[in-house]
């Protein structure tokens, strides 16, 4: 019910209460502007002399944003009756208003298409906006004016145009100007912008201006001198100093006092023998003149210092924002090879600025040599224009003698007209703990967390690149003899220390470029670049190695190791078939006694392998005692023919 009730006074405030206060606003608003404008005119001797009527309606529709438009316009008309009978002019009158009304509706509509309230007349497109709507409009009611006098006054129309636009153009221009100046921010934040910015001493200067401007014109007045081009040099000054709302608000109340002055014959003429009609039209004309160019200057340097203020902003923001981030700016013209390096630049590498040449060839020189041909590759391609940007992880020399990893980023902002690029801008940022934390988690991924060795997962990763490679190499597979009673009777710690020592032993062992990795609790494989031959040798080092004494704390222990080998050559076998036949070369050890090495034979035929499988497998297993731990029975038996012995 309460929802009802609302929605209901709704609609009646809508439909009566709105329409009525637009009438009768807008009938008080014209009737008092024309009475005045009529009143001014009767004190210049019938002569047009200024009308403020249509200006204030406008600011009256655009001020409240009355919506109900054609009865504000009937309102207006309504009230211009009682002075039409007042003046024995009914039907001339009603014409010379609905005139008016033309003015008004024009400017209403096309301010507020174009936003112009919300302008505050700071830019030059603004101000020509604003003058290009009241000239059309005020050409559009001088039009209808002009015709209404020459039908009912026999008035020639080319004799009253001329003079019913001026009076319409300036006393608008008078009137709105300041209006649109302060429509954007309101009176009070108008004025503190201008005079309070400052402090004090900006008050100060705009009193002292007004004091020239009201000096000069008791001056002029009392020495019988008009120079009204005078006031455009204060005019400019406001506009410099104090922006478009103190101007457009000093340049029209300025317009107005001399406007009056000549209107009460209290302004010197030269030309005394001319009408005041003609004085009017050619001092109002001057004050237009005078007054729309300090306008163009005031909206200007707004714009400018509007544009230079969101400038800054914007530089504080990417300042704020890269010192948030620790990255340093650099930016390097290309065709003279100087660089700039920002604050942070060089904070990242220790340096001060003073400390190291701006140019692009610091960068050669800090870098790590072996990130030179891949960075160079890099910058070439976007140089060249095939990446849309420049993005590397280098190391850059710090002052204090270590490397440290930064991410370079950056793309050419500036092409000449053949395209050949003249300018890039990038940053750079300290990535050493990233690449730290990186390195870790690929080292953890990677190898063993007890020994540091190589995984399994990593081990078929190398075995397969080998293969591309078409390296010829071994794939050896070592399980350690009696490992388990040494757990089993000292415990897991001194088990661990086992397989430390023997995993050093084992790296001892192997050339820089093989590969060992721990692939099960006492399971190690290695890749081993050399022919089987060769890799006998070190099978024998290794065995040698393993079985020497292994102390700790008040014990000391042995274990053997039992080797198998499969040799790898020409992109085969693959890594689950190279297992299988070094995994049954192994077994093939163990049934020896331990503490020997087998070498898997790759060259039987496929009927050979079977044959070989079906009459070894069950003595093999049984003489193992197990299966391996790694794989399935069933594929060490497919493996069982490919051992030697």
């Amino acid at each position: 019910m309460e929802a009802t009730g609302t929605t209901t006074r709704a609609r009646v405030v809508q439909r009566f209460l709105l329409p009525l206060i637009s009438f009768v606003s807008a009938a008080l608003v014209y009737g008092i502007g024309a009475t005045i404008g009529l009143w001014l005119m009767r004190v210049a001797g019938n002569e047009a002399a200024f009308w403020p009527a249509n200006g204030l309606m406008v600011i009256l529709l655009l001020s409240v944003r009355v919506s109900q438009l054609p009865w504000a316009v009937a309102g207006a008309l309504a009230s211009s009756l009682p002075i039409q009978i007042y003046m024995h002019t009914e039907p001339m009158g009603f014409a010379l208003a609905a005139s008016d009304m033309i003015e008004v509706v024009v400017v209403v509509k096309l301010a507020r298409r174009l936003k112009l309230l919300d302008s505050g007349l700071e830019s030059v497109s603004s101000v020509a906006a604003l003058i290009a709507i009241l000239s059309l409009s005020t050409l559009l009611s001088a039009i209808g004016a002009a015709a209404t006098l020459a039908w009912f006054q026999d008035v020639a129309f080319s004799a009253s145009f001329t003079t019913l636009w001026r009076l319409n153009a300036a006393s608008a221009l008078m009137i709105l100007a300041p209006y649109f100046a302060i429509g954007k921010t309101g009176w009070a934040v108008s004025f503190q912008t201008a005079l309070h910015n400052g402090g004090t001493r900006r008050t100060i200067e705009f009193l002292a201006l007004l004091g020239i401007i009201a000096a000069s014109i008791l001056i002029m007045r009392h020495a019988s001198v008009s120079m009204i081009s005078f006031f455009t040099v204060p005019l400019l000054w406001c506009a410099i100093r104090f922006g478009p709302p103190a101007t457009a608000m000093t340049s029209s109340l300025l317009s107005l006092g001399i406007v009056l002055l000549v209107i009460i014959g209290e302004w010197p003429n030269t030309a005394m023998s001319r009408s005041l009609a003609w004085q009017l039209q050619r001092t109002e004309l001057a004050l237009s003149f005078i007054t729309i160019p300090p306008l163009f200057v005031a909206a200007a340097l707004t714009g400018l210092h509007n544009m230079t203020r969101a400038l800054k902003e914007s530089q504080e923001r990417l300042r704020y924002a890269l010192a948030g981030s620790g990255e340093g700016v650099w930016d390097w013209c290309i065709g003279t090879n100087r660089t700039y390096f920002s604050d942070n630049w060089y904070a990242i590498l220790g340096y001060r600025r003073d400390e190291i040449e701006e140019t692009a060839e610091t960068w050669d020189r800090l870098r790590h040599p072996d990130d030179a041909q891949e960075n160079k590759r890099r910058i070439r391609d976007h140089l060249d224009g095939r990446t849309p940007h420049y993005s590397i992880e280098q190391r850059l020399r710090h002052k204090d003698g270590h490397w440290i990893w930064v991410l370079d980023r950056g793309s050419v902002v500036e092409r000449d007209a053949e395209g050949r690029p003249r300018r890039a801008v990038g940053t750079t940022q300290d990535i050493t703990l990233r690449r730290a934390r990186q390195d870790e988690l690929d080292r953890r991924a990677h190898h063993d967390s007890l020994t540091g060795l190589s995984n399994r997962a990593a081990l078929g990763e190398n075995f397969a690149r080998w293969n591309e490679e078409e390296r010829r190499f071994c794939f050896v597979l070592i399980d350690l003899d009696d490992f388990k009673p040494i757990n089993d009777r000292f415990g897991h710690q001194f088990g661990d220390h086992t397989l430390l020592a023997i995993a050093d032993r084992i790296r001892a062992c192997l050339g820089k470029n093989d590969i060992a990795a721990r692939i099960g609790g006492d399971e190690f494989a290695l890749l081993i670049e050399a022919a089987p031959d060769e890799v006998e040798r070190t099978a024998r080092l290794l065995i040698e190695r393993i079985s020497e004494p292994i102390g700790f704390a008040d014990s000391v222990v042995t274990t053997g190791a039992s080797i198998g080998i499969a040799a790898v050559a020409n992109g085969g076998p693959d890594f689950q078939d190279a297992y299988r036949l070094a995994d049954v070369a192994l077994y093939d050890a163990k049934a020896a006694g331990g503490s020997a090495y087998r070498i898997a034979d790759t060259l039987l035929s496929g009927a050979a392998r079977s044959a070989a499988r079906d009459r070894t497998v069950s003595d093999l297993m049984a003489a193992a005692g197990e299966q391996p731990v790694d794989q399935p029975a069933r594929d060490r038996e497919d493996a069982a023919d490919d051992c030697h012995g």
